[in-house]
């Protein structure tokens, strides 16, 4: 082809090179639901190694170690939710069956809640999503299983992994290869274990705030204030106005102290909690991360605001080990 006189050349290298790029990129998206499982599996994986490794230190065998660790997981979660669940279903069926009333008959300053709302689309679906989401997650039995599964001889291969750089990238990208599942794991292993500290001290605080103020669903209420902290920043934010809408049926007082509540959580939070429990882990601008989490909304909805920051850290971690010349 002719150009002002320029002869431009496409080889049949890089039509075969482009159309190799976009069959692969075809096929990614194809399977992104089974990556997404394997992602989740990995920073599973990740969590749960250095507690695996404390084992092997004992003498535990790591096939024995592994199932001593899922046990306790079950345990707890077990235990948990059978003290819960009653409490749960009863105040979650009483706070659904009046929140259609309720969110009518809110107004303040001459916005009603429902205006509100339809203003803020995101924060209006965002609830019911993540409710949904996390009610899919853990009622599927069969799902769970599977993490577990994979999950499990993910940790069983784990010491390999050095080797299977090896084999893979040879010598001279095994080194690269082992840095960047060293940095994957402490980045990502030290920002799970942060976020579930993180999520579980703002529900305990949160419940501690509701049964105070008099509020009648302060089990769930709490319990989705602690969900809702996974999504750094915008989480909280609306962790507290669904609370204060809830309030608002107790009395205008009982709303405006719930919202008193949930800023001095966040303050506590982002003054103490966060510098001391995740320190360097992510180390993002609220800004960045807002934006992050508002990219991953947009691409993948709820479960892309969830795995907005992981996401972000497996990234930067990948092209900060590739591009250290050392």
């Amino acid at each position: 082809m002719l150009t002002n006189g320029t002869k431009v050349e496409i080889s049949s290298r890089s039509i075969v090179f482009t159309i190799v790029l976009v069959f692969s990129l075809w096929i990614l998206w194809q399977i992104r639901g089974l990556l997404l499982l394997f992602f989740v599996c990995f920073m599973f994986m990740e969590s749960i190694n250095p507690t695996v490794q404390a084992l092997e230190k004992a003498k535990v065998s790591r096939p024995l170690a592994i199932i001593l660790i899922y046990l306790a997981i079950l345990a707890v979660i077990s235990f948990s939710f059978a003290g819960l669940i009653p409490i749960l279903v009863e105040q979650t069926t009483e706070l659904i069956r009046i929140l259609p009333s309720t969110l009518a008959n809110v107004n303040l300053f001459g916005l009603s809640a429902v205006d509100i709302s339809s203003q803020f689309q995101i924060l209006q679906s965002l609830p019911a999503n993540i409710a949904k989401t996390a009610f899919q997650l853990f009622s599927n039995i069969f799902s769970t299983f599977v993490i577990f599964v994979i999950t499990f001889y993910l940790l069983i291969e784990r010491q390999k992994f050095p080797k299977y750089a090896s084999d893979i990238f040879g010598k001279k990208g095994e080194k690269k290869a082992i840095g960047i599942i060293e940095r994957l794991e402490t980045r990502l292993g030290s920002w799970i274990n942060a976020e579930l500290l993180l999520m579980l001290i703002i529900g305990l605080l949160s419940y501690v705030g509701y049964l105070l103020l008099g509020l009648k669903y302060a089990v769930p209420l709490a319990l989705f204030a602690g969900l809702l902290e996974v999504v750094p920043n915008i989480g909280p934010t609306v962790a507290t106005v669904f609370a204060a809408i809830v309030a608002y049926t107790v009395s205008p007082l009982t709303a405006l102290l719930t919202i008193c509540w949930g800023i001095i959580i966040q303050l506590f939070e982002n003054n103490f909690l966060v510098p001391r429990v995740m320190k360097d882990t992510v180390g993002l601008n609220p800004l960045v991360t807002i934006f992050i989490i508002a990219v991953g909304l947009k691409i993948a909805g709820v479960v892309g605001a969830i795995l907005a920051i992981p996401t972000y850290l497996a990234i930067e971690s990948i092209v900060t080990v590739i591009s250290d010349k050392n």
